[in-house]
């Protein structure tokens, strides 16, 4: 997977279906990173953690208090991980494609 190939197509999705409407489309994001094959299945999330900078991510949920939680498996650390990963990057496009809306709108 490419990463940020990955976190644009989220965003335009979002940024489309949510008809330009940033709180919307910030809702679909989430939604999309959690229901992502790399955020639900352990296989896949420990392959993106070992090829992919998860830096970010991490950082996300250290900000959020749950990188680690009680009674976690190495498999579902890694699924917290992609899915933060993911997501702080879909955001990040989402304001990009946002900001070039608005750019254009003016």
């Amino acid at each position: 997977m490419h990463l940020y190939t990955e976190a644009k197509s989220i965003a335009q999705e979002a940024w489309e279906e949510s008809e330009y409407d940033l709180d919307t489309a910030t809702d679909y994001v989430h939604q999309s990173c959690d229901g992502h094959e790399i955020a639900i299945y352990y296989g896949k999330a420990i392959e993106f953690c070992a090829t992919q900078e998860t830096s970010d991510g991490e950082q996300w949920l250290e900000d959020c208090g749950s990188l680690i939680q009680e009674g976690d498996t190495f498999g579902s650390i890694a699924c917290r991980i992609a899915f933060a990963t993911l997501l702080v990057r879909s955001q990040e496009a989402l304001q990009e494609i946002a900001d070039q809306h608005e750019e254009e709108e003016s």
